[in-house]
């Protein structure tokens, strides 16, 4: 090939991976107006459709659970037809819940319209990784995933600005409406991403997503249940009947899978000590990512007595930290592949969340800025460098199978980021009540909820320290 010719391959090359980290980013910026907008308003928006907060707060966590139910039987069937034909079909899913829910006439069809939109968020997410990493070269993995993130973390904030403005305009249907021309054009723009290799043989393994589906919905009943007009009498449904429900579904799952020749869950991914480790890492780092986004504004409103605006001031310095140094995580990987960047970031988190544990107690509001700076550091070279040791750990047919897993316990740990810390809060609380005013027990509920996301963080030090090695998959 001559000069020439090679520089045009090397430019299309390039064209092609830019093209690309663009409509990927388009992905994941519709997945987080399908989250971000709704969980800012949701009391605004009961009030809007004439329902209490209780009920309202199922318009978010219907998306949830089709998006984490669906991600794995979406990962798959995009390793067996094709990952850019799954991305295709689900942003115009996407659009397509999306336009129905800002038309819904009242809460049952908009949660009709937000399952729908929810399962299309999952075809989007469960080929977004698999489509990067097949189009940009192995040593620009690292930025281009970064960016991405980095992405989603600047619309995470946008998010939750425009759906306050909507509510104060008045204007609900637009919070569905507003993403689905964009959802149209990812659509149209989707036949410009590359044709990943399809497998030849396989298929999809529907039980095992059928119990799944089963499993996270109902352990989402046993956790989300209105606590306040629950009866004794149907208290136990919520709290022995489902959980016993939810850990035979899961079994059952698990057995399943293990029997299955082509599981959606493929467990022989797991024996990659490197691939299951930073999966495990995966779901620590998404636990205190909730966390903190949830435990900050609580104590600085009512633990400190301060405005809904200085929490939120709070939550912008966290997220401006962790946009600025996602693409700094991922520029370093790219440079030097250091093993410490994980452990160190992670070390970061566990720090982070002992100071700001006694920060809370010591009522310094400029201190927990400050700490949400540095929290934000290891929040955001986490979350680039571990996803692009994620991508790169399993072989090129089953990058599906990596996404989908990373996605799925990505929301996973969505969830339980704001039940654990909730359950230490409220315990903490009830036993200090009276014993100087509610204030000061939320402070003391809101640092033994610190300590134990440090130490979650602190399984996260250990989970990264697994050396990842190379590239492995069980044969068939």
């Amino acid at each position: 090939m001559s000069a020439r010719g090679a520089d045009r391959t090397v430019a299309g090359t390039l064209d092609v991976a830019r093209s690309t980290v663009i409509i990927v980013g388009i992905g994941e910026t519709l997945i987080q107006f399908g989250l971000t907008p709704v969980v800012a308003v949701i009391p605004g928006l009961g009030s809007a459709l004439g329902v209490g907060a209780a009920e309202a707060a199922w318009i978010l966590t219907v998306f949830i659970l089709a998006l984490a139910g669906t991600l794995l039987v979406c990962g798959r069937l995009g390793d067996l037809v094709g990952h850019r034909q799954m991305f295709g079909a689900g942003t115009l899913v996407y659009a397509f819940g999306a336009i129905l829910g800002g038309l819904s006439p009242g809460l049952g069809m908009l949660l009709v319209a937000r399952a729908l939109q929810g399962v299309g968020a999952a075809m989007v997410s469960g080929n977004n990784l698999a489509i990067l990493t097949a189009a940009v070269p192995t040593e620009q993995q690292g930025r281009a995933i970064a960016v991405v993130a980095t992405t989603a973390s600047v619309f995470a904030v946008v998010g939750a600005g425009f759906g306050t403005l909507v509510l104060a305009l008045g204007d609900w249907p637009l919070l569905f409406l507003a993403p689905a021309p964009l959802a149209l054009w990812a659509t149209w723009r989707s036949r410009r991403l590359p044709d990943t290799t399809r497998g030849t043989r396989g298929d999809v393994d529907w039980p095992g997503a059928a119990l799944l589906a089963i499993t996270i919905t109902v352990v989402a009943i046993a956790l989300n249940h209105p606590h306040g007009t629950t009866t004794s009498d149907v208290m136990p449904v919520f709290h022995v009947v489902l959980p016993v429900i939810a850990l035979a579904t899961a079994a059952l799952f698990v057995l399943l899978e293990r029997r299955r020749s082509e599981p959606l869950m493929d467990w022989r991914q797991l024996r990659h000590g490197g691939f299951a480790a930073a999966i495990g890492v995966n779901t620590v780092l998404h636990l205190t990512m909730m966390a903190t986004m949830y435990l900050g504004p609580v104590l600085v409103v009512r633990g400190l007595g301060r405005s809904t605006t200085a929490g939120g001031m709070l939550m912008v310095m966290v997220q401006t930290s962790a946009i600025a140094t996602t693409f700094l995580g991922g520029w370093l990987y790219d440079r030097t592949r250091a093993p410490w960047l994980r452990p160190a970031a992670a070390g970061v988190l566990a720090a982070g969340f002992v100071l700001w544990g006694l920060s809370g107690v010591a009522g310094s509001y400029a201190a927990m800025l400050a700490v949400g700076l540095f929290t934000g550091l290891g929040t955001g070279v986490l979350l680039a460098v571990n996803n692009t040791v994620i991508m790169g750990a399993l072989p090129d047919d089953f990058r599906g199978v990596a996404s989908g897993m990373l996605e799925t316990t990505r929301h996973f740990a969505h969830a339980f980021g704001v039940t654990i810390p909730t359950a230490i809060l409220s315990l903490v609380v009830t036993g200090l009540a009276g014993a100087g005013g509610d204030a000061a027990a939320l402070r003391w509920g809101f640092f033994w909820s610190c300590l134990g996301m440090a130490a979650v963080a602190g399984m996260g030090v250990m989970l990264a320290l697994v050396p990842g090695g190379g590239k492995t998959v069980a044969s068939r």
